[in-house]
């Protein structure tokens, strides 16, 4: 019998079964709310992760950030300080429709193998992925920035990275959103 000797093997194979149990039940139980609840609580993780990074270890993440850019790359940056992430580089981001969303591409994704369970396993469409790291990085702008924002997968793509945006759902950006929530 084999047995599971690696902390992040461990950590991973936790990460997984939780996950998508989570987002499982979650659909189960309320349907079509299912994907609403599972955004707040992404929007939840986020908060938590920045203040107990700052009030339990004293990592401290920019909250001088402006633009949903500005934001995101600060949380990744915390993330990686606070070993969420391994690199910053498993990120690409691209700032849309002048600066009112933000395109993301995820390389590289600790979720990867609950989404393909969702996906392959429970015949979950695309559309049911609330997708917990894009979630977690609007929740991280709205804390940041102090707005509302919103989100929307685009691809989801265990193999080649999953595609999302983040857009601001504010202001002078209302209009230029629209095209979001289609």
């Amino acid at each position: 019998m084999a047995k599971i000797t690696e902390l992040e093997t461990c950590k991973a194979l936790l990460s997984e079964t939780w996950l998508s149990a989570y987002d499982e039940m979650a659909i189960s139980f309320l349907g079509k709310n299912a994907k609403i609840f599972l955004q707040q609580a992404y929007i939840r993780a986020a908060e938590n992760w920045i203040k107990v990074m700052d009030e339990k270890y004293s990592l401290k993440v920019n909250r001088d950030c402006k633009t949903l850019k500005e934001a995101v790359e600060s949380y990744i940056n915390l993330g990686v300080d606070g070993g969420l992430f391994k690199d910053s580089s498993d990120f690409v981001l691209k700032e849309i429709d002048d600066k009112c969303a933000l395109k993301i591409i995820v390389k590289k994704c600790p979720y990867v193998d609950a989404c393909s369970f969702l996906l392959k396993e429970r015949n979950f469409g695309e559309k049911n992925i609330a997708c917990p790291r894009i979630g977690c990085f609007r929740g991280a702008a709205e804390f940041l920035l102090g707005k509302k924002c919103g989100y929307k997968i685009m691809k989801v793509s265990p193999n080649e990275g999953c595609e999302g945006s983040v857009y601001d759902i504010t202001g002078a950006c209302k209009d230029k959103i629209l095209k979001y929530f289609k």
